[in-house]
């Protein structure tokens, strides 16, 4: 690897004991650390997930206006969707988008006629489907629709536009549901 002090040693331009030396090699450093670190921050920059300081250019790109509410990160997802909108949706995407969100995701084709299911691990006390139900709306064709269910190690809950079905393999609330049991609300 190229070393800069002792190519100036060898030049006679440059001393360990010279102060003035060592001051310039040290303005040297911090340029190119400057450099280095501007190069990583303009990578950034470029990817829609990390972009700071041109997301504003990429939402005139994409045509999208942000709401006052919006956090830098809600802003990010928005352009990702935007891109990943277009073009045609496929399993692999909406594992994506789910992804976003910190959702496991596995899906299910063909559960009925134009219709396949999103299967999430419940790896949160919480999960809130409505910004990735709206995502999946917007990028699905006009003739395929979606349900979600709600995976953990042994219960399984499925939401539908028509019916919710649960199937537990132990109590959660004492006289809710009986163990082992399948169940539709």
């Amino acid at each position: 690897m190229f070393d800069l002090r002792t190519q100036l040693a060898n030049t006679g331009l440059y001393s360990e004991n010279d102060p003035v030396s060592r001051g310039e090699l040290t303005a040297y450093e911090r340029q190119l650390n400057d450099l280095l670190e501007w190069h990583q921050q303009m990578k950034r920059e470029m990817a829609l997930d990390t972009t700071e300081l041109l997301i504003e250019r990429w939402e005139k790109i994409y045509a999208l206006i942000p709401l006052e509410t919006d956090t830098l990160r809600d802003r990010q997802i928005k352009l990702l969707n935007k891109r990943r909108a277009q073009g045609v949706l496929t399993p692999s995407k909406v594992i994506v988008f789910a992804n976003d969100f910190g959702y496991s995701a596995q899906v299910v084709k063909r559960v009925r006629p134009y219709r396949y299911r999103v299967d999430l691990k419940n790896q949160q006390t919480m999960i809130e489907l409505a910004k990735l139900d709206t995502i999946l709306r917007q990028s699905e064709p006009a003739h395929q629709s979606h349900d979600f269910g709600i995976v953990e190690a042994q219960n399984y809950v499925e939401y539908t536009s028509e019916r919710t079905k649960v199937l537990l393999s132990a109590y959660q609330i004492c006289g809710t549901f009986s163990s082992g049991g399948e169940y539709e609300l």
